[in-house]
């Protein structure tokens, strides 16, 4: 056991910084966009290192915090696959159905529920 333990230190050692990359740089491109990084000029927003510091070590420490006072994986696991699982089986299908036939499930809810409901609902989006 204490082999499968360092293989699975030694691969968490490997992908963190693959993963906190690519974390970083969605949180930073979502947190820190303007005008430049909306026309596709997003080196601007990337190239603050102040920034940078400030996102990896936020990030480092809300990795690190759970990861302190979680002894148990297993609950740590039970949640990301409570939260899978509800998005899959219960959010996405109606996602998918209303991006794929879109404009009938307007008409849909125009021809049943009438216009002001159905602006109720777009203002709301």
């Amino acid at each position: 056991s204490n082999i499968a333990r360092g293989l699975i230190c030694s691969t968490m050692f490997c992908v963190f910084p693959l993963e906190s990359f690519v974390a970083r740089h969605v949180i930073m491109e979502n947190l820190f966009q303007g005008r430049e990084a909306h026309e596709g000029d997003d080196h601007v927003v990337l190239d603050r290192w102040d920034r940078r510091v400030a996102t990896t070590i936020a990030l480092y420490i809300s990795v690190l915090i759970p990861a302190i006072y979680c002894s148990d994986v297993g609950l740590v696991l039970a949640w990301t696959g409570t939260v899978a699982a509800t998005t899959l089986s219960y959010i996405l299908p109606g996602v998918l159905f209303i991006g794929v036939h879109g404009e009938e499930f307007l008409d849909l809810v125009e021809s049943n529920c009438g216009t002001g409901y159905l602006n109720a609902l777009l203002w709301n989006l």
